[in-house]
C-alpha cells in the first residue's frame, strides 16, 4: 500500500510537468519556449493511474538582470483505459497566465496576460523492475498578449513539442531523466522566426519517506538555432525538492540556481509550488 501510494504521488505530479511553464524569446528571459527545469521532480516516465487531474502551480523567477516574474498554470490531464503497442494512452492541457517585471533604463515595466496555451498526448509503457518510459508530442498555439508581445514571454507563432522520459520509480525513489525538444514557426504576424530551436533535459533524484519526498534536482538547456542572428543560450541549474502527500492532494515546492549561464544577461533563481488534485478515478 506504501509502494501504490508513492507511485500515485509520482504519477499524479507527473501530471503538471508535461505542460508547465512557456517561456520565450528576449535575452531577459529563456530562449526556449518550455521553460527550463519545468518538469524537475516529476516521475514523467512511469504511466498514469486512470482519471482525470487538476494540476496548478505558481512559479517565481528572479533573475540578475532585473527580470522578475510570477505565473500561474491550471493543467487538467486524462488518463485513459486505452493501450496502444501495450502504452497507456494519455493527454493533457494548458491555458497558463503570467505577470513580468522588467526593469529598464528608462524605469520600470510590469505586463500581465494569458499566454500560450499548449496540448500533448502520447503513451507511457511500464516497463517492470520500476522503470517506466514515455513519449509525448504536440505543442503550443499563438498568443498575442501582453506578455508576448512586450516582455517576450511567448510567441505569436506554432510550436511543435516532443517530450520523452525514463523513470526509476520503486523503493521510494524517484530518478528521472526527462528530455524535450521543441521548434517554432513563423510569427504569424511579422512572417519572421523568432524563437530557436531548442532541447531542454531535466534531471530528479528524490526519495520518500512515509509522506515526504526529498532530494537533489537539476536541469539543462540548449538553444539549438540562432533566428535572425540570435546569440545561442544556454545554461544548467541545481538546486533541492522537497514535496509531502496529503492524500489525495500532494504537493511538492523546489529551488533552483543557474551554476553557469551564457547569453542571458546573468544567473537566475527559481522557485516552485505544485499542487495535484485528482478530480474522478473509476470505482475499484
Amino acid at each position: 500500500m506504501k509502494q501504490g501510494r508513492r507511485f500515485k504521488s509520482a504519477f499524479l505530479s507527473a501530471v503538471f510537468g508535461a505542460v508547465s511553464l512557456c517561456w520565450a524569446g528576449v535575452a531577459a528571459l529563456a530562449g526556449s519556449i518550455t521553460e527550463s527545469g519545468e518538469t524537475v521532480g516529476l516521475g514523467l516516465g512511469t504511466p498514469l493511474p486512470e482519471g482525470v487531474y487538476l494540476v496548478d502551480t505558481a512559479s517565481y523567477i528572479s533573475r540578475d538582470n532585473g527580470v522578475s516574474a510570477i505565473v500561474n498554470i491550471p493543467v487538467l490531464a486524462y488518463s485513459s483505459p486505452v493501450k496502444i503497442l501495450s502504452g497507456t494512452l494519455w493527454g493533457y492541457i494548458a491555458i497558463p497566465e503570467a505577470a513580468v517585471g522588467l526593469d529598464k533604463p528608462a524605469g520600470s515595466a510590469y505586463y500581465a496576460s494569458m499566454y500560450n496555451p499548449a496540448g500533448l498526448v502520447g503513451l507511457a509503457w511500464n516497463l517492470g523492475n520500476g522503470l517506466g518510459f514515455s513519449n509525448v508530442v504536440g505543442g503550443y498555439a499563438p498568443m498575442q498578449g501582453d506578455v508576448e508581445s512586450k516582455a517576450g514571454l511567448g510567441c505569436n507563432c506554432w510550436t511543435f513539442n516532443e517530450r520523452a522520459a525514463l523513470t526509476y520509480a520503486a523503493n521510494g525513489y524517484n530518478l528521472t531523466v526527462h528530455a524535450i525538444y521543441g521548434t517554432s514557426g513563423e510569427d504569424l504576424k511579422s512572417h519572421i522566426q523568432k524563437q530557436p530551436d531548442y532541447l531542454n533535459v531535466d534531471l530528479t533524484a528524490t526519495r520518500t519517506f512515509g509522506k515526504w519526498e526529498v532530494g537533489p534536482v537539476a536541469y539543462g538547456s540548449s538553444d539549438l538555432t540562432s533566428p535572425n542572428g540570435a546569440k545561442e543560450q544556454s545554461q544548467f541549474a541545481m538546486g533541492g525538492l522537497v514535496g509531502y502527500n496529503f492524500g489525495p492532494v500532494s504537493t511538492q515546492a523546489y529551488m533552483t540556481h543557474d551554476v553557469t549561464q551564457s547569453n542571458y544577461g546573468g544567473e537566475d533563481t527559481r522557485f516552485y509550488l505544485r499542487f495535484v488534485v485528482p478530480l474522478w478515478n473509476p470505482a475499484k
